[in-house]
């Protein structure tokens, strides 16, 4: 009886596990707008993408746009990466404070884009003498406030552009988000619902590709504070539509010693869950610069780097630089 039980148990439990793996699979290659899923900003990358409770920093208009509530003065940011398949992602934001408006306001833009290829048919394999290209932007407008000392809310509106040689889709989406500080221990919880809003289609009368709407949780606690050394641990659970729920995890470590807002910074992280992505790993400095080209005043500046192991494919490289002022 006990090793009939047994075997019943196994097989439902097989049924399960293999039902669930059909879903999954069934899940791969449904929604539209991909490029909206990569990441944005070294520090972010380098820290296993665990980024949705961090505030204070322009790329969090990507991450979390809570997280730019907290920016003081103005604040902006440049990041390129290098992709599998040579596609190159590009990601520029601007965070800024206008004195009638309560919050912060900020806008973005991200590109993904790839070289040339030359057209093939199914009896010119060799070419035809065309070319046609591929490539994807938003544009995205973002609102932000402290409603509380604690508690920060944020949102952001942005128009979504996918091309494939002479086809073309858009649409608008809607990324919203919090953070709340618990006040212990500086302990921060972040949420975020991103790319949310109705699909496109790239040829007409087409089949609709969804957006890759996400939701967002996760918590963000220095481990360690002191005058010279400060060390934040953070974590994510995001649930994309195409796939099952992912981990992710990271660090930073900050060494401040020589000079007043001069930072040196090693990050690290690994994303659970995945098909080929994992392991990140970075850097970078933070140092004050004053009356430096059209910003005539004392800034603080950032440059960082991270790397993305991508399994069979190729690494990715992430380089950005920012500036606050």
């Amino acid at each position: 009886m006990r090793g009939t039980l047994s075997i019943a148990v196994a097989v439902i439990l097989l049924l399960t596990v293999s039902c669930w793996s059909g879903e999954m699979f069934e899940k791969v290659g449904t929604v539209g707008a991909q490029f909206l899923k990569i990441g944005a900003g070294a520090r972010g990358v380098g820290m296993g993408e665990a980024f949705v409770a961090l505030d204070g920093d322009a790329t969090c208009i990507y991450w979390n746009p809570a997280g730019v509530a907290t920016i003081e003065g103005s604040q902006f940011t440049l990041n390129h990466s290098t992709w599998p398949a040579e596609l190159s992602h590009e990601f520029a934001a601007y965070v800024f404070s206008y004195k009638f408006i309560p919050g912060v306001l900020g806008v973005s833009a991200t590109v993904l884009q790839m070289d040339p290829m030359p057209e093939t048919t199914e009896y010119r394999q060799g070419g035809t003498g065309y070319s046609f290209d591929a490539g994807s932007m938003a544009f995205g407008l973002t609102y932000a406030r402290m409603l509380t000392d604690r508690f920060s809310f944020g949102l952001t509106v942005k128009w979504v552009h996918e091309g494939l040689a002479d086809f073309s889709g858009e649409t608008v989406a809607l990324d919203l988000g919090t953070i709340y500080n618990t006040g212990f221990r500086d302990i921060k919880i972040g949420m975020a619902f991103v790319n949310m809003g109705s699909g496109y289609t790239l040829i007409e009368n087409g089949k609709e590709s969804p957006m890759p709407v996400m939701f967002k949780v996760g918590g963000a606690m220095p481990l360690m504070n002191t005058t010279d050394h400060r060390v934040l641990g953070a974590l994510e659970f995001n649930h994309p539509p195409d796939g099952a729920e992912r981990l992710n995890a990271g660090g930073e470590y900050i060494y401040q010693k020589y000079a007043p807002n001069f930072e040196v910074a090693l990050r690290g992280g690994y994303r659970f869950n995945r098909d080929e992505e994992s392991l990140t790993a970075g850097f970078g400095i933070r140092f004050p610069f004053v009356r430096i080209g059209l910003i005539n005043k004392a800034s603080i500046w950032s440059i960082d780097y991270a790397y993305s192991e991508m399994g069979l494919l190729e690494s990715s490289h992430k380089i950005s630089l920012s500036a606050q002022y």
